[in-house]
């Protein structure tokens, strides 16, 4: 259970690495790990091991679809794929809300302000140079990284998606 423990956490990661590059997630609170929140029910700032185990117990749970006690590959897919989806919804929502003047694109002053790590980023994902990023600039940019990722994962770490 150790071994799967630290893969799920390493592959839920590994999924959502490109969003929280994105996204600096400090910005909501979240110190210490995308999932930090989550797992600290008590609130004490801390995980205990019983709080650890308490959620990987239910991650195991929401993957194992067919209540066999064995999670399957395409199981685990099945999971990325959704936490995938769910982290773009995030992404298009801090986009949205970033997005000042709602032009469909942020300057660099709204990236500095509403996405600091975009904001890092900027010049790099701005591709035409226009001083914006588009959500189709954003998107390709995260396509690229992610295959870069996929690339540096090697064969035998988890078969390949989209």
């Amino acid at each position: 259970m150790k071994a799967f423990s630290k893969l799920f956490v390493a592959s839920c990661l590994l999924c959502v690495a490109p969003l929280v590059q994105a996204c600096d997630v400090r910005h909501h609170g979240m110190q210490g790990g995308m999932f930090m929140q989550e797992m600290d029910k008590n609130g004490d700032g801390t995980i205990s091991k019983k709080e650890f185990d308490a959620f990987h117990s239910a991650r195991f749970k929401e993957m194992d679809a067919n209540h066999d006690g064995k999670v399957t590959q395409d199981e685990m897919d099945a999971m990325h794929q959704k936490m995938r989806g769910q982290g773009k919804e995030r992404f298009h929502q801090r986009f949205e809300e970033s997005d000042i003047n709602h032009d469909g694109a942020l300057s660099k002053d709204e990236a500095e302000i509403g996405m600091p790590m975009l904001f890092a980023h900027f010049d790099e994902i701005d591709v035409n140079k226009d001083g914006k990023i588009s959500k189709e600039e954003m998107a390709a940019s995260m396509k690229k990284m992610h295959e870069q990722m996929q690339d540096k994962r090697g064969p035998g770490m988890m078969r390949g998606r989209e």
